[in-house]
């Protein structure tokens, strides 16, 4: 279950998708009643699995194009969460036609951010967005929320959280924690930060946090995406009563309280925006890198009733998945 938890974060998926839903996203793209166009105005659309997130976001993409008329010829890349794929990927791509390439997920986005400089990218359901953001030819939508629109999540799943506590590597989340440590003192909140260097640094720490605070946020960091680390937190969790916040629904499933989570197909919708646009003329940087701009949550209520917190009755009913 923490080895899921690992796998859920660094590929941003949530569960398999069936021979169905494999289906569906064929028929969406590839049906003779899809977009389609003359050579040259092609799309390349590079998916990184065929798990259900990702196909729920390219339907998103082309329903959204199609319902504003544009034609275009759609080529689907599949690298079926395979690096190696990417490289003939981005040959054929390049070989011509494409006018954009719709990438989504971190494999795909990658390699094709790396691979392609000089064709649009729009790109989806990636973690970080500082390659998009340095790249002169690409945009898209990350998978982060912004930080108010967290803290404003757990003010409302716990409002008499005063103090909520955070472990975090430096190098990689210090900016994050001191933006995000601002916002809270605005909302009320404060924030207990212990920044560790390596996992044998993290019991420690949250023994330091013990007494300190009344929830935990788990934010995406290379150092709790650890089997070991995370087990560690959720154990902490338990005996201490204090309800982690986590990085994904995996770990909602694994312990945790709640996690934010996604809507796939407006993901897809979001992106499809960025593409119109592109379409008709504008550059990605002019287009911008995105956050989310609707937000779903997974929620553990086995956690809640074990550790006594009284949630209200529109948080659990809005739940898109509860344990």
């Amino acid at each position: 279950m923490i080895q899921t938890m690992q796998d859920d974060l660094k590929t941003t998926i949530r569960g398999r998708v069936n021979l169905l839903a494999a289906a569906v996203l064929a028929v969406v793209l590839l049906a003779p009643g899809a977009p389609s166009g003359a050579s040259g105005d092609k799309i390349a659309v590079v998916v990184s699995s065929n798990e259900a997130p990702f196909t729920e976001t390219v339907a998103g993409f082309n329903e959204y194009l199609a319902k504003q008329g544009y034609t275009a010829g759609y080529e689907v890349i599949r690298l079926d969460g395979d690096p190696a794929k990417a490289g003939p990927a981005i040959q054929r791509i390049k070989a011509g036609g494409v006018r954009l390439v719709f990438t989504v997920g971190t494999v795909a986005t990658d390699a094709v951010v790396k691979g392609i400089t000089d064709i649009p990218i729009v790109a989806c359901m990636v973690l970080r967005t500082d390659t998009l953001k340095k790249s002169g030819n690409a945009t898209g939508v990350g998978l982060e929320f912004p930080l108010e629109t967290q803290v404003a999540w757990m003010q409302r799943f716990l409002p008499d959280a005063g103090t909520v506590g955070i472990i975090y590597s430096a190098g990689e989340n210090r900016q994050k924690v001191d933006a995000a440590a601002a916002i809270a003192k605005k909302a009320g909140l404060t924030f207990e930060a212990e920044q560790v260097k390596s996992p044998q640094d993290v019991p420690a720490a949250l023994n330091s946090l013990a007494k300190r605070v009344d929830a935990l946020w788990g934010i995406p960091d290379s150092i709790l995406l650890s089997p070991t680390i995370a087990k560690n937190v959720l154990l902490f969790s338990f005996r201490n009563s204090i309800p982690v916040i986590g990085p994904s629904p995996a770990w909602v499933k694994a312990g945790a309280l709640y996690s934010l989570d996604w809507d796939y197909a407006d993901l897809g919708v979001q992106c499809g925006e960025m593409a119109m646009k592109i379409l008709a003329g504008a550059s990605p940087a002019s287009v911008g890198v995105a956050s989310p701009r609707r937000v779903q949550y997974t929620l553990n209520l086995a956690t809640a009733r074990q550790m006594k917190l009284d949630l209200p009755d529109a948080v659990v009913k809005g739940a898109r998945q509860t344990f």
